[in-house]
């Protein structure tokens, strides 16, 4: 897949910064999007940070306000790059809490883009994950109740937003999917109940659904940890193609869903707790999930999720070689990679330990881990 450059969706210009205290290894501040939280000053690894949100920036209207003029989708920022030396200093550890340096404007891969012989990809904020940003999940919760007026106007801006960032990129690109953030689940059921998510997202994903597919986007995908059957329930296929990364601890199952929706398109669904264990168990996985892709089409399996540093570098070198060749049409009961990769490997000097990577980022203190998400 390719991508046609930089679309920066969060706040700009950015609040300003401010440190609260530091005490060890923790760090309590207010970032560029004016969330108070917690981090790690080193963190744990370099690719899984965590951080816990002790508080955030919108309550109500004046402070939507406030948010909402930072929310210009004409912004130059927003697509222009921008030098390291040009944004404020920040505290950050990584780009959640801030814009990101560098980039390329979308007008100089038009040509790359619509002569690619791969899918050409765009993956902005949809509104439940953008806004929950400035509410908090708890805090948009009870706006849906306490200040539905309020939500269903952001919600409303912020499609139109998403739509009018868009617009003339998509009128010059050929662009083959769209996917929209939202990570709107949790293991067992989805964060918006059905009949909420029936009047404040349905809707404006109708309208966001027909503008992408008025500018020849060939496929609108969520992205949504969690649970995902609710969510199809309400969206699927009225104003959604497909979604992902299908988390199979969170009791998605790759088979149920493409026999449940048919004509839906997902991909992931390998379980990366299955990647830890031993060759035999890492390849039934893999086998098991081509079994499903073949049967159904309209599935690409890959991790159902980030890879996380507990993952063997062996065991994923495995993986990576042995999906290659499911793919290429290897026999999926007899096929065995020839593990080149794994052979320019070195011996093992230590295994990655997640429990000591964390008491070193985070001390002792058992409530402060439980929290840190």
């Amino acid at each position: 897949m390719t991508g046609p450059g930089k679309f920066y969706t969060a706040v700009w210009p950015l609040f300003e910064e401010k440190l609260i205290k530091e005490e060890g290894n923790i760090r309590t501040w207010v970032d560029g999007w004016g969330q108070t939280r917690q981090d790690a000053i080193n963190q744990p690894t370099a690719g899984f940070a965590t951080r816990r949100y002790l508080d955030f920036f919108i309550k109500g209207p004046a402070e939507w306000a406030e948010v909402k003029k930072r929310l210009d989708p004409h912004s130059p920022e927003r697509t222009h790059p921008i030098a390291e030396e040009n944004l404020p200093p920040t505290m950050a550890f990584d780009n959640y809490g801030r814009a990101p340096a560098g980039g390329v404007h979308w007008s100089e891969r038009v040509d790359a883009c619509n002569e690619a012989d791969v899918p050409v990809t765009i993956t902005v904020a949809g509104p439940y994950w953008g806004l929950r940003d400035y509410c908090g999940m708890e805090g948009l919760s009870y706006m849906f109740y306490d200040q539905p007026s309020l939500a269903a106007e952001m919600f409303e801006y912020w499609c139109w937003y998403i739509m009018e960032l868009l617009r003339e990129p998509l009128e010059q690109l050929d662009v083959d999917m769209i996917t929209l953030n939202e990570d709107m689940a949790f293991k067992g059921q989805s964060m918006m109940s059905p009949p909420l998510m029936e009047k404040f997202l349905k809707p404006n994903y109708k309208k966001m659904y027909e503008f992408f597919k008025s500018k020849g986007v060939r496929v609108v995908m969520m992205d949504s940890d969690g649970y995902n059957n609710q969510i199809l329930d309400v969206l699927y296929p009225e104003v959604l193609d497909g979604i992902q990364p299908i988390e199979i601890a969170a009791h998605n199952d790759p088979d149920e869903i493409l026999t449940k929706y048919p004509g839906i398109f997902i991909h992931g669904g390998v379980d990366k707790r299955e990647l830890t264990r031993s060759r035999e168990e890492v390849r039934e996985e893999i086998r098991k999930r081509y079994e499903t892709a073949r049967k159904h089409g309209g599935y690409i399996p890959h991790t159902d999720h980030g890879v996380p540093p507990d993952i063997p570098l062996r065991n994923f070198l495995y993986y990576t070689e042995l999906a290659h060749g499911f793919c290429d049409g290897e026999d999926l009961d007899t096929y065995e990679p020839p593990c080149e990769l794994e052979k320019e490997l070195g011996p093992i000097e230590a295994m990655f330990d997640p429990h000591s990577a964390i008491a070193a980022a985070y001390g002792d203190d058992d409530e402060l881990h439980a929290t840190m998400v």
